[in-house]
């Protein structure tokens, strides 16, 4: 099997995480800036596209052109309210799309540009999959990326289709609860085998605060129920220390920071941070220099103030932490621990407010940055072929119910909730109709969804599926048909298959007629044969029972179901089209195309530019003496002319023109920097080729017993090789002893290792070659006893035996076998 890459992507509203599977574990993987968390943010430049660490570098610098927050504005409709409040703290610019979505407009290679939230999360996840395939080394395949729970059918299609576009196949969109439970349960070996243990999971992110209440067994997961608030998250405390600190700044200098975009950035960058000092103690200053107009803005803040601030906000924490445990079903006093994950559970304040709800002190036994990546690495290694998992088994809760309605026989509509909230997905469901004509059934949210679960602004449609056309069968007035729906690993709505079941009667087929009379008859005969019934053979059956047999009674039918596909259409579903999905595929790999080529092109001016520095200095230093002075002066134009080169005319050129600059300088440089080469490694040359001399040579003249089976001649031709070799090299020292260092050298290093590796082949098979064995003993004199037996044994071996070869005749017999007899005291002694 192809060696793939098994990934889990942690993509937040500010900050995402990869996680990769391994044969040793899940392993949470490091930027190339050495951190787990990269930010989810693009900046669009006038060439290519700073991805990730590099985009939220421009943050500051180029506001207008940096996406960052996508997941508030992905597979939503561009008047959503909280879209519109959402895009009044953006700093750039969000429009509405031909659909009804919204469509982001930055300045890209200098032109003006619009971008599909889709495609944005699309190059998020590009910087995502690039980071697993430098760890890991080989292409990403698989993945499973994390989704809030309160994700609705358009925000999860928008999450598959940026998949499809950047490239990655995603197994599995998981909850982020639901991770964070399985990345928690999975290696917990405690469990019990029945009955399970009731977890909470409280996680209070960037811009939300999701709950669920999830049943732990030894092997299995069941997600109880899930609450949420999707606009309650640590951002929301950043914005009460913004308004503060911008109100304070607009009563002194009468400035208003909200007016300048750079301004705000430089103050929700700082009121982070002091947010953060604040979780660990009492108090924190505010320092943000020329924020606005060449001022300044100093401050101070308490924690208890910002508690203080803070009041309504923590207020609302209790609605989601209330309403899971409600929609659990589990008694308070049955929950054994909670868990906090995310970032802004650090707060001291956060915390109370949970151990408030719970009665009990949350708990911290897992990293809350990682937490969520890594579950869903578990997930995507358990659903890959490639890895084999321990059994687990994963059941998540409906996040929203989920109705369909069509016509009725009445002519009125009938509505039906297939799926509800908390029931356990993934799920098929089999709905049966009756129908005569082509009909219609339309999927969406219940319509009495409270607007804490599902804003009213949102679209509770999820799409018309139209069926027919269809036989109906003869004789009958409709035609039964089955629609197969399923709410799938996505979270997604999907009518699977429909089948028009129809019952056709069949005659069964009848039973076998029994054997007939003359195989009756050749059955007697084979008993009498046997010898069993003679007598009874005489007594023939009667004429009257070779009566012919009453006709047979009709055969009875059968009953058999036959099943036939009915086509059914899809309209108003949410996603791209497979068309859209392929062209902006391709549009996307024509910009990372792009990113590449300026990357190499601004790897190849930085090699021209490292070269023509290091060069310069170095001709004053290291290179001094291995140059003439015209020449240095010549080179050190060369070196003015091509800075000012680069800083002037080469400042915007193509990669190919830098490589050819660099090889253009490397030809009057190179002679220099080999000089210097070979003056530092001549030395080294020397001493090898002397000492491999002196070895041979000493061994050629050496008396040792372990060499003596070496021939004269042969340690005469090792000593004229090392002569030969040593002669050379006097003759080309003395040619190198009359030059300077400025001149082309005379003995190079190349030669004296070539020269030494030729004594080395001529001489090594002489003096390694290992001396031969010894002469085998000769044979010991034979004994007197054994000389007096050979005229025996040269008797026996005289012609008679030849003669005896011919048969004995049987006069000869009696003498063979007193032969035989005095051979036997031999084995008498057995």
């Amino acid at each position: 099997m192809a060696l793939v890459s098994v990934v889990g992507f942690d993509v937040g509203n500010d900050t995402s995480c990869v996680a990769l599977a391994r044969k040793r574990g899940i392993d949470v993987l490091m930027n190339k800036e050495s951190k787990r968390e990269t930010p989810a943010a693009i900046n669009f430049g006038e060439k290519m596209r700073f991805l990730g660490t590099d985009g939220a570098a421009k943050l500051g610098l180029q506001p207008q052109n940096t996406v960052h927050q996508l997941k508030r504005i992905l597979g939503k409709k561009f008047q959503d309210p909280q879209v519109q409040a959402d895009i009044a703290k953006l700093p750039f610019t969000v429009l509405e799309g031909p659909d009804g979505g919204c469509l982001i407009r930055v300045r890209y290679c200098n032109e003006e540009a619009t971008f599909t939230p889709e495609q944005v999360m699309a190059m998020v996840l590009v910087d995502l999959k690039r980071i697993a395939e430098a760890e890991g080394g080989i292409p990403v395949t698989d993945c499973a990326i994390s989704v809030p729970t309160y994700f609705t059918e358009a925000e999860r299609y928008a999450m598959l289709n940026a998949a499809q576009i950047a490239g990655v196949n995603c197994l599995r969109l998981i909850n982020e609860t639901t991770a964070t439970a399985l990345a928690y349960g999975i290696y917990k070996t405690d469990l019990p085998e029945n009955d399970p243990v009731h977890v909470v999971f409280v996680d209070v992110g960037h811009s939300h605060t999701q709950v669920s209440v999830v049943s732990l067994k030894r092997n299995q997961l069941v997600v109880r129920s899930h609450a949420w608030d999707r606009n309650l998250g640590g951002r929301d405390f950043d914005e009460v220390l913004f308004d503060h600190f911008a109100a304070e700044f607009k009563a002194k200098k009468k400035l208003d920071i909200r007016d300048n975009k750079k301004g705000s950035f430089k103050l929700r960058t700082a009121v982070e941070k002091v947010k953060k000092m604040l979780s660990a103690n009492s108090e924190a200053p505010l320092n943000v220099e020329c924020i606005m107009e060449d001022e300044d803005l100093r401050g101070m803040m308490t924690r208890e103030h910002f508690e203080q601030l803070a009041e309504p906000i923590l207020a609302r924490l209790r609605a989601p932490m209330e309403a899971a445990l409600r929609e659990s079903g589990v008694a308070l006093s049955d929950i054994s621990s909670v868990e906090v994950v995310g970032s802004s559970t650090r707060m001291p304040a956060v915390c109370r407010v949970v151990e408030e709800v719970f009665g009990k002190a949350p708990s911290r036994t897992m990293n809350s940055k990682e937490c969520v990546s890594r579950g869903a690495a578990l997930q995507c290694a358990m659903l890959s072929p490639v890895f084999k998992v321990r059994e687990f088994e994963v059941i998540d809760a409906t996040p929203l119910s989920v109705c369909f309605s069509w016509e009725g026989k009445d002519g009125g509509v009938v509505t039906q909730t297939l799926f509800k909230r908390g029931e356990a997905f993934p799920s098929t469901k089999m709905v049966s109709f009756n129908r005569a004509q082509p009909f219609a059934l339309r999927a969406h949210y219940d319509l009495d969804t409270p607007a804490e679960q599902l804003a009213p602004a949102f679209d509770k449609q999820l799409g018309v599926f139209s069926v027919g056309p269809f036989q109906v069968p003869p004789g009958s007035e409709t035609a039964k048909l089955k629609v197969k729906i399923s709410l799938n690993l996505h979270g997604l709505v999907v009518v699977e298959q429909v089948q028009a079941v129809e019952e056709i009667e069949e005659p069964e087929a009848p039973a076998p007629s029994p054997a007939p009379a003359a195989a009756d008859a050749k059955m007697d005969d084979a008993a009498a044969a046997n010898g069993e019934a003679a007598a009874a053979g005489a007594d023939g059956p009667a004429p009257m029972d070779t009566a012919a047999a009453p006709a047979p009674a009709a055969a009875p039918k059968k009953k058999k179901v036959k099943k036939s596909d009915v086509p059914f259409q899809s309209s108003g579903v949410c996603g791209y089209s497979k068309s859209q999905v392929d062209a902006y595929f391709e549009q996307e790999h024509q910009m990372q195309a792009a990113d590449r080529l300026q990357e190499e092109t601004n790897e190849r001016k930085n090699a021209l530019e490292s070269y023509v520095y290091d060069l310069r200095n170095k001709l004053y230093d290291a290179y001094a003496p291995y140059i003439k002075p015209a020449d240095k002066e010549a080179l050190q134009a060369e070196l003015t002319a091509m800075e000012d080169w680069l800083y002037d005319e080469g400042e915007d050129t193509t990669k190919s023109v830098y490589i050819a600059k660099l090889e253009e300088l490397k030809a009057k440089g190179g002679p220099v920097e080999r000089r210097f080469a070979e003056d530092q490694s001549r030395g080294a040359a020397l001493d090898a080729l002397r000492s491999t001399l002196e070895h041979y040579q000493q061994l050629a003249r050496s008396d040792r017993p372990q060499l003596a089976h070496i021939s004269p001649e042969e340690r005469a031709s090792v000593i004229k090789e090392c002569d030969a070799a040593a002669g050379w090299l006097q003759e080309r020292l003395a040619l190198q002893s009359q030059l300077s260092k400025a001149d082309e050298p005379a003995l190079l290093t190349a030669d004296i290792n070539k020269k030494r590796e030729t004594v080395e082949r001529v001489c090594k098979p002489i003096m390694s070659r290992p001396a031969p064995p010894p002469p085998a003993p000769a044979p010991a004199a034979a004994p007197a006893a054994d000389a007096a037996a050979a005229p025996a044994a040269d008797a026996a071996a005289s012609p008679e035996p030849m003669e005896s070869e011919a048969s004995p005749g049987p006069e000869a017999a009696p003498a063979a076998d007193a032969a035989a007899a005095e051979g036997q005291p031999m084995e008498t002694g057995n």
